[in-house]
């Protein structure tokens, strides 16, 4: 009990945190925002057949359904402070190094072909492992150099390896001993990377009842990877070549987990990615022969993610400065899932996404959906915060690990 009311409080006092970094503008501008959600789904709602997706279905907007839009709303708007609002000054370096960049992926068949920009890591065999408890969970925990090494000649790498903190991966593990077992890989979603996400993730229960094997792994610069403050190397941000070399980094260290798994005597790989994660895993999935794949609340593209969560006062600036445009999508495309073919069979690929999501937005979901040949969907009434506690989803993610042949509960 002590233990639940110190992580209240601890959550209070990063909910006032967060708050108070808000400027009152944005915080104020996420009320019309999400008026303007609801009144557009109420009008989706009574011209079905004249939507711009009709395969996804509309959304009654109730007073809960609009209140969670406004907290999605309010997370967009403390996220956007800074990390979308460059310098004039960092807005004409960005665009310099996203022109040369592009040139470099063009002369190396990168733009055709991105597969080719990811190459396959070697094997990790000797990661430091430590018995740790998070609350009444006992876990391991993983750590090993990343190996990770940006392509020769590529902007923004020395920058980016300047990171010290990050060249070192960490991973969460729950492992049964005995004889191999499946594998669920959970992919974290944007400032999360802590012991916490596995209770987030429910990772004891999926790991008790359906006798699986469940590794966290954390993404670069999240959690203890976490650059200093005195640390130029921004990640999902207006700095291009950072979120690349971000999303090329989580892949390859992904990637060595999983073998690391596999030569644990893993009898099968899946991966579960949210948000962030979701798009770790939707790249992933292109590039790594696995047996299941289920992204939540994902985006998938995220020359989008700036254009769309751009601040109003910042966007003449960045857009005069060409960073908006189609040397934005060029550069991004060697890490887009929508370049990539899943190498997971259609039966395998798994996509839940909320109709209220105000963060990713449902439509990213929607072309995923699309480009991964309408897999096993669910649309659930939702925003996107709410993602991990919706019923719906949560029965959504055990059918595909049932289905997929990842777990059975009390299978073992």
């Amino acid at each position: 009990m002590l233990e639940r009311l110190r992580r209240i409080r601890s959550d209070g006092e990063k909910s006032a945190t967060l708050l108070s970094d808000i400027p009152v503008g944005a915080m104020l501008g996420s009320v019309p925002r999400s008026v303007g959600f609801g009144v557009r789904s109420y009008v989706r709602s009574l011209r079905a057949e004249r939507r711009n997706y009709p395969d996804m279905p509309t959304v009654f907007p109730t007073p809960g359904l609009v209140s969670a839009a406004f907290l999605d709303e309010l997370v967009v708007a403390f996220m956007s402070t800074g990390r979308l609002s460059p310098a004039p000054a960092d807005a004409i370096r960005i665009r310099d190094e996203v022109a040369e960049a592009v040139g470099k992926f063009r002369a190396e068949a990168f733009l055709d072909d991105p597969t080719l920009f990811h190459p396959e890591p070697p094997p990790l065999t000797d990661p430091v492992v430590r018995g740790k408890l998070y609350g009444t969970i006992g876990y391991e925990q993983l750590a090993f150099d990343s190996g990770y090494t940006p392509w020769p000649g590529i902007p923004g790498a020395t920058r980016w390896q300047a990171a010290g903190a990050n060249q070192r991966v960490w991973a969460y593990v729950l492992r049964h001993p005995g004889k191999p077992r499946p594998w669920l890989v959970n992919l974290h979603g944007f400032g999360m990377g802590r012991p916490s996400d596995l209770a987030a993730f429910r990772s004891a229960r999926l790991h008790r009842d359906f006798g699986i094997n469940v590794m966290h792994v954390v993404l670069p610069m999240h959690g203890p990877r976490k650059a200093s403050r005195t640390q130029d190397a921004p990640f999902v941000s207006f700095d291009y070549l950072g979120n690349v070399h971000g999303l090329a980094q989580a892949v390859w260290d992904v990637r060595r987990a999983i073998g690391w798994a596999r030569h644990q005597g893993a009898t099968a790989v899946g991966v579960h990615g949210l948000s962030l994660g979701a798009y770790v895993a939707a790249l992933l999935a292109g590039v790594e022969d696995l047996d299941c794949v289920v992204v939540g609340v994902p985006s998938v593209d995220m020359a989008w993610v700036m254009s769309h969560h751009v601040p109003d006062d910042v966007e003449r600036e960045v857009r005069a400065a060409g960073l908006l445009g189609a040397e934005a999508e060029a550069v991004h495309r060697v890490v887009s899932p929508l370049a990539v073919t899943p190498r997971v069979p259609v039966e395998r690929r798994f996509v839940y996404a909320g109709l209220a999501d105000r963060m990713a937005t449902p439509q990213q979901a929607y072309r995923l959906w699309k480009h991964w040949e309408e897999p096993s969907v669910c649309w659930y009434r939702g925003s996107h915060i709410g993602a991990m506690w919706n019923r719906q989803s949560r029965r959504f993610v055990d059918d595909a690990l049932t289905s997929s042949g990842i777990g059975r509960r009390n299978a073992w």
